[in-house]
């Protein structure tokens, strides 16, 4: 079991890995205005995160500064869109109000097909105006990832992992054959579902370094197609064994030493 050791603990060594990259706690940055005491006070619907992919609506709200009334005529409203590298990806403009105060802009899913983060900018005029500018995230599940996500989530991660180091401290100590394949295939199950549980985490909420949401796809489905071809050794594995010790204990039982007997029938099937 020398060689399974060694093999069980470089898979214990990524499963530790799993912990150091859990995705923490992302943050959009602030609304910004112009500030003014005069002129317009632009305020949109603010969206944190978008799905890829996805359509959706933009509105704002435009209200005089200084009486605080609302302004659903006589203005033109602005909005530019751009991705985080400056690339100015959509421009429209509503001159008219719907639902009595959103003044909208419908973009279709094409202007979201990128993870990233997004800024906006509203501006509404006319002898008067005013402006502000939101930033927001898009990626796969459309949701910022929060405290309490991140928590649930890290959470599920550790308890995963010390069920995992529970089943590789048993396959190291439990003495007979059975116990060990028991142990392994438990732990094989916990890799199998650790790795998929990062993939899925790391394609739903992350905006940079998306490959490594592939690398933990590319784990899973490894792990996934390696668990056959183990459970056909161990299958080979279990009837040998109890070949074998049925074969030690009909020596024993014809005076020869224990020793002996294991010695005679590791060599047979070496």
């Amino acid at each position: 079991m020398g060689n399974t050791n060694k093999h069980l603990f470089g898979v214990a060594i990524i499963f530790l890995m799993m912990i150091l990259m859990i995705s923490t706690v992302s943050a959009v940055k602030p609304l910004t205005s112009v500030a003014s005491d005069v002129g317009f006070s632009v305020e949109p619907t603010l969206k944190s995160a978008i799905r890829t992919g996805m359509d959706h609506e933009f509105e704002v709200h435009v209200f005089n500064i200084s009486n605080g009334m609302p302004v659903t005529s006589g203005i033109s409203c602005y909005m530019h869109l751009y991705q985080e590298d400056g690339n100015h990806i959509y421009e429209g403009v509503d001159h008219t109000v719907n639902h009595d105060f959103d003044y909208a802009f419908d973009l279709d899913g094409g202007n979201f097909t990128e993870r990233g983060e997004y800024q906006a900018k509203f501006q509404c005029n006319s002898s008067e105006g005013g402006a502000v500018e939101m930033f927001f995230i898009v990626n796969d599940i459309g949701e910022e990832l929060g405290t309490a996500h991140s928590i649930k989530f890290n959470s599920a991660m550790a308890f995963m992992m010390i069920l995992f180091l529970m089943c590789f401290g048993g396959i190291i100590t439990i003495p007979n054959y059975t116990g060990k394949l028991a142990t392994y295939f438990l732990a094989h199950i916990l890799f199998i579902a650790g790795t998929f549980s990062m993939w899925q985490f790391n394609q739903g909420y992350t905006t940079h370094f998306v490959a490594l949401a592939g690398v933990w796809r590319v784990m899973f489905y490894f792990s996934t197609i390696a668990l056959f071809p183990a459970i056909i050794m161990a299958v080979a594995g279990m009837i040998v064994y109890f070949t074998t010790g049925k074969e030690v204990q009909r020596l024993i039982d014809k005076g020869m030493p224990e020793a002996e007997a294991h010695r005679r029938q590791g060599r047979k099937y070496k």
